[in-house]
C-alpha cells in the first residue's frame, strides 16, 4: 500500500519507519521543512510531497500526524482523496477529532499508545508501536475497520476498539494526568534547583518523575485545551490523595500512609509492567466500547 503521511515527526516517522519495513511504500509532507527533509534523510518516507493534497490525493491509507489543532484543520477541510482506502490520525484525544472527520470517507480515528519526551523525526523509531496499543473508534463499516485494524498491524500494533468519549475519560487519567504531574514537579525543581545540594541531591527517582517534564507545551497544549474537564478532574482526584497524606503525616498517623503505600504499591505494580504496556491479547482488535 502506498502510505502518505502528513506530519513527520516523531510519530509520523515512526509510522513511516514502521511502514517501510511491512513493505509498504510511504511519503510525506511537514509544515516544518527541515522536519521532512529529515525524515526522507531517514528512510522514513521514500518522497517529498509538495503539500497536504499531494499526499491526501495519492496515497491508498492516508496517515494525519499532526499536533490535535493542525490534525482537526486538515480533516475539516479535507481534500479530494479518490485513492484512499483508509485515512486515519494519530491524536491523544478523540471526541473533537470524530466531530471534525464527519465528512471524511474511509475515517477512523486512532491513537497509538506509544510516543517519547523526546520530538521530532531524529526520536522516530521502526518498532516504537511494536506490541503497543493502538486504540481506534469502531467505524460504523465492518470491512473499514477490518482495514484499519490490518494497517495497525502491519506496524507492529495491537488495536483497541474503544469509543470516542470513553477515551477520552480514560487517557486524562492513563497519559494526560502523569503529564501533568511531571510537569508540576519539574516546575518546583526549576524553582528549587538553583541551589547545587538540591541538585547533587536528586537521585533516580526526581529523574524518572519529572522525565515527562521535557514534553513541549506546543504538543500539550492542543490536547489540555481539547480534554480540559476529565483532565482538570484527575488533576483535582490527584491532588485530593496528596492532600489527605499531607494530613496524615502532621497528624502523625502512619497507618494512613501504610494503607496509602499499599494501594500504591499495588497500582505501581501495573504500571511497571511491560507487558500491561504492551497490551496484546489474542484474537485482537480488542474491545473496550463501554464505560465500566
Amino acid at each position: 500500500m502506498l502510505v502518505g503521511i502528513v506530519g513527520t515527526g516523531l510519530i509520523g516517522a515512526s509510522v513511516g519507519l514502521a511502514a517501510r519495513a511491512a513493505g509498504h511504500r510511504a511519503f510525506g509532507w511537514d509544515a516544518d521543512e527541515r522536519a521532512v527533509r529529515s525524515a526522507a534523510e531517514l528512510d522514513a518516507i521514500e518522497w517529498v510531497a509538495a503539500g497536504p493534497s499531494e499526499v491526501v490525493s495519492e496515497a491508498e491509507i492516508v496517515v494525519a500526524a499532526m499536533p490535535l489543532r493542525a490534525t482537526l484543520e486538515l480533516l475539516r477541510a479535507f481534500p479530494p482523496a479518490p485513492n484512499a482506502l483508509l485515512v486515519t490520525d494519530v491524536a491523544s484525544v478523540k471526541a473533537p477529532v470524530v466531530e471534525a472527520a464527519a465528512g471524511v470517507a474511509n475515517f477512523v480515528a486512532g491513537h497509538p499508545l506509544a510516543g517519547s519526551e523526546r520530538s521530532g523525526p531524529q526520536a522516530a523509531q521502526p518498532d516504537l508501536f511494536r506490541g503497543r496499543v493502538w486504540a481506534y473508534v469502531p467505524p460504523a463499516d465492518p470491512e473499514l475497520e477490518a482495514r484499519a485494524c490490518a494497517f495497525y498491524e502491519s506496524l507492529g500494533a495491537a488495536p483497541l476498539a474503544v469509543e470516542a468519549r470513553r477515551h477520552d475519560a480514560i487517557v486524562a487519567f492513563s497519559s494526560h494526568l502523569p503529564q501533568v504531574a511531571s510537569s508540576a514537579l519539574g516546575a518546583m525543581l526549576a524553582e528549587r534547583g538553583a541551589d547545587p545540594r538540591v541538585r547533587a541531591l536528586c537521585g533516580s527517582g526526581m529523574r524518572s518523575m519529572t522525565r515527562l517534564a521535557g514534553s513541549p507545551w506546543t504538543m500539550w497544549e492542543g490536547i489540555l485545551a481539547a480534554n480540559a474537564l476529565p483532565v482538570a478532574q484527575e488533576v483535582r482526584a490527584l491532588a485530593g490523595i496528596l492532600r489527605s497524606v499531607a494530613d496524615a503525616l502532621e497528624a502523625g498517623d502512619l497507618g494512613t500512609v501504610a494503607a496509602y503505600f499499599a494501594r500504591a504499591a499495588a497500582g505501581g505494580a501495573l504500571g511497571a509492567n511491560e507487558e500491561a504496556a504492551r497490551f496484546v491479547i489474542p484474537g485482537t482488535p480488542n474491545v473496550e466500547s463501554e464505560p465500566r
